[in-house]
């Protein structure tokens, strides 16, 4: 019998080559941290472990055989801990029939030649073409780029909000859930980026799942609040942080913000954006590998349309948080440029707080620069 944890990895590969994306935490495992290693070693490193197994395999090769092979690999060349017998068995075991030797055979092989394979490797290989021809051009060196690849790389580092205070603190096991929520250090700054005047009406456009929520509703305890989101799954887990920390000035709503007949405007508006998500690849380094320059195009062109929507329903002198979990320009300085040509009456504003970036106009925290996700922000404003 296959171990049911390393089934629930094969499970997550399969989802992933068939386009989709699924994480599993392993909560429920004693070995939770053993499990979540495998996982961030094999999608850490999927783009060299596809490029070696291409030389072993032919195009028919079923998904299910690749997908057990990576999981395999992934241990073979990257988690010394594992021993290599154990690494290939578990993996022949997730598979069935003729396939049971197809990988048991590649593996073997692997791992004799382990040596050698390992000589091949780049970093480089990590990450596909679109994603690295994006980004070597921003370093005026080989050498630089390759640490700022690395330093994706490196193992993130997970936070809590403290509610009460609205300051970060270093995760830890077994935290007071009325006191601290779970919540990436750079997200947690960008409600509090512009320090607004008394706003009586502040709108989250995408709420869920409610972090960006708690701490406007704790920033600005006077103000009426509107939290909408058009996942009803995701708006349950906003309206449980509601009633989890006493956000009695937050009024859910369940619906899709382009679509949503307003009635009224608002004197703040947080606008975090759907986005690629290619910000938070340290955390989900497989996201790299689902997206590409036409995805980031089309997302692009959505958030310009949230961006419109949100500006009609500012109030004069109000103001507008734009953010995104993404460093790619399309979906960040570009929206804003665009935003300032087609608005003679919309400006852009210097945050409030002190920036741990490289801009001096909006937040932007790219990864070799910091220890959180990758986020842009700006701040906009509209006058009369």
């Amino acid at each position: 019998m296959p171990d049911k944890n390393r089934r629930r990895l094969f499970n997550l590969l399969l989802s992933f080559f068939k386009g989709e994306l699924k994480e599993d935490f392993f909560h429920d495992s004693p070995y939770r941290k053993f499990y979540r290693k495998i996982y961030f070693e094999t999608f850490k490193h999927l783009g060299f472990i596809q490029y070696i197994l291409t030389s072993y395999l032919k195009k028919e090769t079923p998904i299910e055989s690749i997908a057990a092979l990576t999981l395999g690999t992934a241990q073979i060349l990257f988690l010394s801990d594992i021993p290599e017998y154990a690494a290939v068995n578990e993996s022949v075991n997730l598979v069935k029939g003729k396939q049971k030797s197809l990988v048991n055979a590649v593996l073997r092989r692997i791992a004799s030649n382990k040596e050698a394979i390992l000589k091949q490797y780049s970093i480089l290989y990590d990450f596909p073409e679109y994603f690295i021809d994006r980004w070597k051009n921003k370093f005026n060196n080989q050498e630089d780029f390759e640490k700022f690849l690395k330093s994706i790389h490196e193992k993130p580092e997970y936070y809590l909000l403290e509610v009460d205070t609205l300051k970060p603190t270093p995760y830890f096991e077994d935290f007071d859930k009325k006191r601290y929520y779970p919540m990436d250090i750079n997200s947690q700054r960008i409600p509090l980026l512009y320090e607004v005047k008394n706003p009586q009406k502040i709108l989250d456009c995408c709420a869920a799942p409610g972090g960006k929520t708690i701490i406007l509703s704790k920033k600005y305890p006077e103000s009426k609040i509107t939290a909408m989101d058009k996942s009803r799954e995701r708006l349950i887990l906003l309206k449980n942080n509601i009633k989890n920390f006493s956000l009695e000035n937050v009024t859910p709503i369940l619906a899709d913000f382009l679509d949503y007949k307003f009635n009224e405007k608002f004197d703040f508006i947080l606008l975090d954006a759907p986005c690629t998500s290619l910000g938070t690849i340290r955390k989900h380094p497989e996201v790299v590998w689902l997206k590409n320059d036409k995805d980031i195009n089309k997302m692009s062109k959505i958030q310009k349309r949230f961006l419109d929507k949100a500006l009609s329903l500012l109030n004069n002198n109000g103001i507008l948080i734009y953010s995104v979990c993404s460093l790619e320009k399309e979906e960040g300085i570009n929206n804003i440029n665009y935003i300032i040509n087609k608005y003679k009456n919309v400006k852009l504003l210097k945050p409030t707080i002190p920036l741990n970036s490289e801009e001096k106009d909006f937040f932007y925290t790219p990864f070799h620069l910091s220890k959180g996700d990758g986020f842009f922000a700006a701040v906009l404003t509209k006058t009369e």
